[in-house]
């Protein structure tokens, strides 16, 4: 069991360390055995750095966890009773993000590591021997070091999954993470043990489902999670777009298009597009894809997602015409609809479903653009002001990567330039929003409810909206013309019922 592999504890990071002794003492004190074991001492082997630590200890993990998080002032959260497990965070400032979760050891390590997810995650350090003489060798009870060293996921057992379904995700987020191999075993067991992912917890799901789609390899474990039964599981909607045949536009069937997209996101938000002067304006925009949306879930996830759920609907409105070609009319509202019901199931926050059902709805917005014989400001300013910076800058890059996963026989290049100068145009139009929004605004709300004698409201909103657009336009410039152009607007809103008949008039017309 012991092995010639040492972890040293000046090449810990100082997180760690500091929860390694405060978690000693306590183990001492109550004279019982303590171990680092999982992902800790696997990135270190990998030479990965790693915010989250691991902890087995030979007592109950729930009072002790609340007393090593006294001794160091932490945060305690207890996540679930069977088997028990708790999790200190906050107790290292320069560790922010960094967390220790404990839970008890199962009899010897040997009994512990064939309870763990997979051999790699099942080797383990004397966390007492490593605090008091500054180094401790690596116990691997199940060979764990040899599958690391052929970056091979290996199961200690089939058991494992049933124990936890969330396992079965565990090995792609693994594979997509770590650039590891799921071994041909533990492929088969997935394959068969799939279905347990019915009885897993949403949260869970979606964590490890996130967890996979924003790394770099999404699109590989995606194929690797159909074909192993994963998908028609979580998904069985995606799957359904094997139907829709590569004719046309497409050179790929519907489920394999939409893989293809996710790919090509990965290239749009690092500003890789088939359009140099797109590019640009993409990077100056990348941190938009970054934006944290929940535990280490970030924007790249929710443009992913809404990629992957962009032509969900296309199964339900399939039709043909009488020369045959197909259609697929509404689709994304319906799928707007669906990929509502989805994000539900996967229970999504509120601000993830806002964004990822509104993409799907919205993710022909730029091709209707495109398609239109006169490209206007004002239809290319409604399109920011409708969908907002965030969800508009995530629909530029969705409309990227599907315009890029697209390659039939129909697909023209003149259609292709001119889809790639629309996404240009709205990028060049949200500079120039952004930049007019940072000047001086020639009237502010207060001057408006004080001309008008309006309290704040709705109204006041929408004439400032009128004033933005009009200087955008060039129409106006001075503070006198803005006044001019308010007051004939302001007299018919206030006539129709406080402006607010006016206001839903108003609208229509832009």
């Amino acid at each position: 069991m012991r092995t010639d592999q040492f972890i040293s504890l000046e090449r810990l990071p100082k997180a760690l360390v500091k929860m390694v002794r405060a978690a000693v003492e306590v183990a001492q004190a109550r004279h019982c055995q303590l171990y680092l074991v999982g992902g800790t001492i696997r990135d270190f082997l990998l030479g990965r750095e790693s915010w989250d630590f691991d902890f087995a200890v030979k007592a109950e993990p729930i009072s002790f966890g609340e007393e090593v998080a006294r001794k160091l002032s932490a945060r305690f959260v207890p996540l679930h009773f069977d088997p028990p497990t708790v999790r200190i965070v906050h107790w290292d400032e320069e560790a922010n993000d960094a967390t220790a979760d404990f839970t008890e050891l199962r009899n010897d390590l040997r009994e512990d590591a064939s309870h763990r997810d997979f051999t790699c995650n099942a080797m383990f350090v004397d966390a007492i021997e490593l605090a008091q003489k500054g180094s401790a060798p690596i116990l691997d009870p199940l060979g764990g070091l040899q599958h690391l060293s052929s970056r091979s996921l290996v199961l200690p057992n089939r058991r494992v999954l049933k124990e936890d379904p969330v396992r079965i995700l565990r090995a792609f987020r693994f594979a997509a993470t770590l650039d590891f191999q799921i071994s041909p075993e533990t492929k088969e067991a997935i394959t068969a043990s799939a279905p347990l992912l019915l009885n897993a917890a949403p949260e869970r799901v979606l964590m490890e489902l996130a967890w996979i789609l924003q790394s770099a390899s999404a699109h590989e474990q995606l194929l690797l999670m159909d074909e192993t039964g994963v998908l028609n599981i979580l998904l069985p909607e995606l799957v359904k777009l094997k139907e829709i045949p590569a004719v046309g536009y497409h050179h790929l069937d519907g489920f394999h298009h939409t893989v293809e997209a996710v790919r090509m996101v990965e290239s749009v938000v690092k500003g890789e597009t088939e359009d140099e002067n797109l590019n640009e304006l993409l990077r100056k925009v990348e941190e938009n894809f970054h934006v944290r949306f929940g535990y280490k879930r970030y924007g790249i996830w929710v443009l992913k997602f809404a990629t992957l759920l962009h032509d969900i609907a296309k199964p339900l409105t399939i039709t043909y015409d009488e020369e045959g070609d197909i259609h697929f009319y509404g689709h994304e509202r319906i799928g707007a609809e669906m990929a509502e019901e989805i994000c539900e199931r996967f229970k999504l926050s509120r601000r993830e479903r806002e964004i990822v059902v509104n993409l799907v709805r919205s993710h022909m917005r730029p091709v209707g653009l495109a398609g239109a014989r006169h490209l206007t400001e004002r239809a290319l300013r409604r399109f920011w002001r409708d969908l907002g910076e965030l969800t508009g800058i995530h629909c530029v890059a969705l409309s990227a990567a599907d315009l890029m996963a697209t390659r039939g026989p129909e697909m023209s290049q003149e259609q292709r330039e001119r889809h790639y100068n629309v996404l240009r145009k709205l990028m060049e139009t949200y500079f120039a929003i952004r930049e007019a929004k940072e000047k001086v605004r020639i009237i502010t709300g207060d001057e408006i409810m004080k001309r008008y004698q309006i309290p704040p409201s709705p109204l006041v909103g929408k004439a400032l909206r009128l004033i933005e657009e009009a200087v955008l336009d060039g129409r106006v410039t001075t503070k006198d013309e803005a006044w001019s152009l308010l007051d004939t607007a302001m007299a018919k809103w206030l006539t129709c019922g406080n402006g607010k008949e006016a206001e839903t008039k108003h609208e229509s017309r832009h």
